[in-house]
């Protein structure tokens, strides 16, 4: 303090100045969720990691943004816990609630019963049933929709709060929260979050779309040859017999 004018925890702060800046810029939220997506992709919890790594910086600039309400500042950031969970992880990572409503209309069987499986935990950002069970993970069909619609709504999310057409987060709510709910929440119930929350779920559900026809499909056409397949074979038991 005698040399520096700070205390040990003040100095620490003010050399990490830079990387909390950082951590709230477009680049640092693409990064984060390409790691994450990838990660996820793979059958590794990317979303512990990533948030392991960024919840520090989270919580300072979370603290900046609520000193900043309570002085009558402008509020000064964006990238926090409640915009990673309820603008770019709708229904959980991958952002798979509006997937999950497309696949409740599918015309494969095994789709349908995930979907119906999955969709209330998806509410709530819990979408293990979808991912290991569509499946998602490990599954190429899915690899590009599940990487960058996170990104693309990350951008429109990210640019919409910049031109002060949706509000910033002051506050910190559980990730289980449903999504309009917890956008809502998080800035201090404004309502332009919420609108927010169902473009984004809109522009997931459009991306997904085509991805799963195609999957749809090769599920349909293996149902098919499995069914051709147990008609030879119960055909051909009796002449075996």
């Amino acid at each position: 303090q005698h040399t520096t004018g700070m205390i040990l925890p003040e100095a620490i702060m003010h050399m990490l100045k830079p990387l909390v800046a950082a951590s709230d810029s477009l680049p640092a939220v693409l990064l984060a969720l390409l790691v994450c997506q990838v990660l996820w992709f793979a059958g590794i919890h990317g979303t512990m990691i990533v948030t392991g790594i960024m919840n520090p910086f989270w919580l300072a600039n979370l603290a900046a943004n609520q000193a900043a309400l309570a002085a009558g500042q402008p509020i000064p950031h964006t990238f926090l816990p409640a915009f990673w969970d309820h603008f770019l992880f709708i229904g959980g990572v991958g952002s798979t609630l509006p997937l999950a409503f497309l696949l409740m209309r599918s015309r494969a069987v095994h789709l349908r019963t995930i979907a119906r499986m999955g969709v209330v935990p998806g509410l709530f950002n819990i979408n293990e049933p979808i991912l290991f069970g569509a499946p998602i993970i490990m599954n190429p069909i899915f690899f590009l929709p599940f990487i960058l619609i996170p990104m693309v709504n990350a951008v429109l999310a990210w640019f919409a709060v910049k031109f002060d057409l949706v509000a910033k987060v002051v506050m910190l709510t559980a990730w289980t929260t449903p999504a309009p709910i917890g956008a809502a929440w998080s800035t201090n119930w404004a309502l332009s979050p919420v609108i927010m929350c169902f473009i984004c779920m809109a522009v997931a559900a459009l991306m997904y779309y085509p991805f799963v026809r195609a999957y749809e499909k090769t599920l349909l056409q293996q149902d098919t040859e499995n069914a051709q397949v147990e008609d030879e074979d119960m055909g051909a038991t009796p002449s075996q017999a």
